[in-house]
């Protein structure tokens, strides 16, 4: 442990010394202040005080053309009352050209509208962008943008805001108004209030995407919330602590038969009931409270293929409660997963954040703990028992570019047993090039003694089974990465431990040292048929604790944007040498391509296809196949309100003395939406996937006013084509569940 806390020291260091300020064009803007109800929220324009509201040109397209001139006129304005935001847009436009759907607010298809996003740094520090989108219709999508490690990581979906919207097409382009509460927006303590606020405008010109902007992007400088800079002063305004309850109630009912020629024999009417309390401390400390809470989700999870696969795969998180401030525990290696706290009895979070640092307090008690144990090659799960989970994360920002924090996680299980895990983090901005990040862990786990896993595999001479071992592991993730116009590049190093565990997170894979080298040439041209390209490559080697070589693999890859937003891409990734349990093989290339577009307003589409040398890792001795994957999903917005969004994915893996396949299977899913306003739809989604022999439809009507409101009417129809030597045909369920959930968000 020493050397880490030297090598964080170190880190501290290169940032004191080399940080460097890169100073940004600001304008500073003061609203007039005005009475509430003198906005009527119609979407048309018609008040007088936007007329002497403070104005504000998005007159900057940045891409595909680097800072010109924008070729059409945006115009926002900006007011304020006591208690709210008030903003405006008036974006030029024939509406013959203007592309918008009505949209439920979780849906990414927004992103192929026109549409107006707000960006506002409350902290004016740069820790995050809130963002708060809103197409032609009305539509809305709200999204966190924080300095992240990487682009992957850099837009947090799951952030909700709940604020109101309107919009009308016009005769010459469209109008926006927003009515921001502040009680929703975290900000520091005090009437008076200057943040930094950002405007942003897409559009589509031939079927080629414009983005526009109040300000200009530097493409050189890789933090893109440092680039949020105007200043917005707020003077006078009423600190509106929030206190809300969320009480709700469900039901279901299931059902299921073991023949065909049986009835479907239903079990006895479940009920549930439960609260939820949210409170804020003060203008920036919040507190939740849920009492028997039901995190069931409202769509059922896009079904992955698996049978390949040595180790647990990973879903996205969709419960609220959870989804809420995670950005802060979002760690490269799954130190954290909100997802292995299965079924919790009750849950509690504390967010807090002050002008210089983050605070995130969650703990909950779960019913049915997932146990998971990563190994070299393989991980291994089983479903446990009763569990006390405590997670507590600290951050403070160096400077508004650079920040160092802590956490500490644990879990006890009920009659013994417990995982501790503790890390620091850091990510330093030395220059608008250069980054350096960092992530240490350190754990110590005492198994509890149960027959949730059933395996003889053991890991550096200690069992996987859980028979009461105490574990000692630890963790480093170091990357160096530097972003410019035109080049991206990036030197990686990861040491992972045999015995390195996270109780509450997800880490599948272990006893590896990790070096990657990554670098890529990317250039805009801005013209129609090559609009950018790219090329590059990456290299990954890996040893095992005991000097193993383990890995060598190159990718070498390249992409091209064309006419209708469509992008072709293409990988080489060839494992030169790959050990799998103990057994080594040579000679691994896999081919990638893959082609994403949107071509139109009703139609977009992705189509990926691999082909090459595979192992097959679930065979007892592991063998090499000939591999041939592929997954089509299509998107048709028949009509404003009306979305078919059909996806089918295949896999196979082939002897290579052409004597049969080690698998082969496929999943097709089917996903229909009618939405008749921006808050009720109903939706239809099916799938068959005949890797298990299944098929189900699930049924939904939902209504959704704002992100903690809904109401929900559906079901499960589930066809297993055997059970027990008899065979059902397709739509003869053999299972079935009919539930409801309503939740209401009442504000005090």
């Amino acid at each position: 442990m020493r050397s880490y806390f030297f090598t964080m020291r170190f880190f501290i260091f290169i940032f004191f010394f080399f940080s460097l300020q890169v100073i940004i064009a600001q304008e500073t803007y003061t609203p007039t202040k005005i009475q509430e109800n003198e906005v009527v929220m119609d979407g048309i324009l018609s008040e007088k005080i936007w007329k002497n509201a403070t104005k504000i040109p998005l007159d900057i397209e940045f891409s595909p053309a680097n800072n010109l001139q924008a070729k059409k006129k945006t115009t926002a304005y900006i007011s304020y009352s006591n208690t709210f935001l008030f903003i405006a847009v008036h974006a030029e436009d024939d509406p013959k050209n203007i592309r918008a759907s009505i949209r439920p607010r979780d849906d990414f298809n927004i992103w192929n509208d026109d549409l107006i996003l707000v960006r506002l740094d409350p902290f004016a520090d740069a820790r995050n962008n809130l963002g708060l989108a809103v197409n032609a219709l009305g539509s809305q999508f709200d999204v966190k943008q924080v300095n992240a490690l990487s682009d992957e990581d850099r837009y947090d979906s799951t952030f909700n805001m709940n604020f109101e919207s309107k919009a009308a097409i016009i005769d010459d382009g469209y109008t926006v108004e927003m009515k921001i509460p502040f009680s929703e927006i975290p900000f520091p303590n005090g009437t008076d209030q200057e943040w930094h606020i950002n405007f942003y405008r897409r559009y589509f010109e031939n079927g080629n995407e414009i983005e526009v902007s109040s300000q200009p992007r530097d493409r050189n400088n890789n933090c893109v919330v440092c680039q949020t800079t105007d200043n917005l002063i707020l003077k006078d305004i009423v600190i509106d602590k929030r206190l809300e309850i969320l009480p709700y109630v469900s039901s279901n009912i299931q059902g299921s038969r073991n023949s065909p020629d049986e009835k479907i024999a239903y079990g006895s009417v479940k009920g549930k009931v439960g609260l939820g309390l949210n409170l804020d401390i003060n203008k920036n400390t919040s507190f939740e409270l849920t009492l028997n809470p039901d995190f069931s989700q409202v769509e059922a999870d896009v079904t992955q293929i698996d049978v390949n696969s040595s180790f647990s795969l990973q879903y996205p998180e969709r419960r609220p409660f959870f989804n809420r401030g995670t950005d802060l525990v979002n760690f490269t290696d799954g130190a954290f997963y909100s997802r292995s706290i299965v079924n919790p009895s009750i849950a509690t979070k504390l967010l807090s954040q002050g002008k210089k640092s983050r605070v995130f307090l969650l703990n909950a008690l779960d019913q049915n703990s997932v146990y998971l144990v990563g190994g070299e090659d393989r991980s291994y799960t089983g479903q446990g028992g009763k569990s006390l989970v405590n997670v507590l994360r600290y951050q403070h920002l160096l400077s508004p570019k650079s920040r160092f924090g802590g956490v500490m996680m644990n879990r006890f299980y009920k009659g013994g047993g417990f995982g501790h895990l503790f890390g620091f983090d850091g990510l330093f901005l030395l220059n608008q090039n250069l980054r350096l990040s960092f992530e240490v862990f350190k754990n110590f786990n005492e198994e509890p003694i149960n027959d949730w896993i059933d395996t003889d595999a053991t890991i550096n001479g200690k069992t996987i089974a859980l028979d009461g071992d105490k574990i000692n592991g630890d963790a480093l993730y170091i990357q160096l990465y530097r972003k410019t116009e035109h080049w991206q590049s990036y030197v990686y190093y990861r040491n992972i431990s045999p015995q390195y565990r996270s109780d509450v997170g997800f880490v599948v894979k272990n006893n590896r040292k990790w070096g990657t080298l990554f670098h890529e040439y990317i250039n805009i041209i801005n013209k129609p048929a090559v609009q950018s390209f790219g090329f590059g490559t990456k290299i990954d080697v890996v040893y095992t604790f005991e000097d193993l070589y383990k890995n060598f693999s190159v990718d070498l890859f390249a992409s091209l944007k064309t006419y209708g937003q469509t992008e072709l891409s293409y990988t080489l990734d060839y494992d030169a040498v790959k050990t799998f349990l103990g057994i080594r093989f040579n000679n691994l290339p896999t081919h990638s391509f893959s082609v994403n577009g949107s071509p139109s307003e009703s139609f977009n589409f992705r189509v990926n296809l691999n082909t090459g040398k595979d192992l097959s890792v679930n065979e007892d001795i592991p063998e090499i196949g000939d591999l041939t994957s592929s997954f089509m999903a299509l998107n048709f917005q028949v009509n404003d309100n009306l979305t078919i969004n059909p996806s089918i994915r295949y896999s196979r893996l082939e002897k290579t003395n052409g004597l049969g396949n080690y698998f082969e299977g496929s999943i097709a899913r089917l996903n229909l939406r009618y939405q008749f306003s921006n808050e009720f739809n109903v939706r239809l989604v099916s799938q068959k996937n005949t890797f298990t022999d299944q098929f189900f439809i699930q049924p939904l009507v939902q209504w959704n006013p704002n992100p903690s409101t809904i109401f929900y009417l559906g079901g499960n129809q589930n066809t297993i084509e055997e059970i027990e030597g008899a065979h059902f045909q397709l739509l003869q369920f053999n299972q079935t569940q009919f539930f409801f959930k309503f939740q209401y968000l009442i504000g005090l």
